[in-house]
């Protein structure tokens, strides 16, 4: 009967081994994990802003197309959608709330704090921009005279 001494030969890995693979491992996760946690909140605050241009873009759309009065009311935790000639003489209203890390902050726009689309109209009577903020992330939204929207990360 022949002995298998290749068997017993085998031992695993030692003890130090293990603690510098484990080592190896917690200094990759401290390199990544804020990585991916900035990365994360940058696309969070993206989505807010692109559904803010959105939202200007379908308003913008209803008084071309439709010939309706539509704007858009800013303040700093969300801002409304309007029907009407101003908010207080809307017909219909839409209330976009942010939660409380997200504000709009920096409003520069040319009549205040409304973004106004007259009946039948794709240019805007106030025109300017606005930036939307987590704290640490900033994203600067802006509509010119044209009625060009769009965003950017700053």
């Amino acid at each position: 009967m022949v002995k298998n001494t290749y068997k017993n030969k085998l031992k695993g890995f030692s003890l130090f081994e293990l603690l510098v693979t484990m080592g190896i491992l917690m200094l990759l996760s401290l390199v990544v994990f804020p990585v991916a946690t900035q990365k994360a909140q940058e696309d969070k605050l993206e989505s807010y802003a692109s559904r803010l241009v959105t939202d200007i873009y379908y308003q913008q759309q209803r008084s071309a197309l439709k010939g309706l009065n539509e704007g858009i009311y800013l303040a700093t935790s969300g801002y409304t959608l309007f029907e009407g000639e101003t908010l207080l003489d809307a017909t219909d209203t839409d209330v976009k709330q942010y939660p409380t890390n997200i504000r709009i902050t920096s409003i520069s726009l040319s009549s205040g704090d409304v973004i106004f689309f007259p009946a039948g109209e794709f240019k805007p009577t106030s025109y300017g921009t606005l930036v939307l903020t987590d704290g640490i992330n900033l994203v600067r939204i802006s509509i010119n005279r044209e009625g060009l929207i769009g965003y950017e990360n700053i």
